[in-house]
């Protein structure tokens, strides 16, 4: 499965077996007793955590929220915009694979770039 995190593709293979394995890892709590809007206020935090640190050395634990997302909502993207007050806020899609499949291939255009994820 494809998941578009901000400006990064992730190909999850078994996002809830991945969840399943490192949710204690993770720190978000058991998955099955967490909120779906609690679920997102916890990825959007971590994300913002993470916003400091190369996308290589950040890919795993962005892969595991993406993982969280997936189980908890069945949205394939989570994406922040801004809005007027200058703050950031998460928006889920279901994105057609198509377009997935495109910033995949964007994203593998960019793969020797050291850029870093921001909200």
């Amino acid at each position: 499965m494809l998941f578009l995190l901000n400006h990064t593709i992730f190909d999850l293979e078994a996002p809830e077996a991945l969840l399943l394995e490192r949710w204690p890892a993770i720190g978000c709590g058991d998955p099955a007793c967490l909120p779906v809007h609690k679920a997102v206020d916890f990825v959007t935090e971590r994300f913002r955590q993470l916003a400091d640190q190369p996308v290589a050395e950040q890919a795993e634990r962005l892969k595991e929220l993406a993982a969280l997302i997936v189980t908890k909502t069945g949205a394939n993207s989570l994406t922040f915009r801004l809005t007027a007050s200058g703050q950031s806020e998460p928006r889920l899609q279901d994105l057609p694979y198509p377009v997935l499949q495109t910033y995949l291939r964007g994203a593998a255009n960019d793969e020797n770039t050291d850029r870093k994820a921001a909200i």
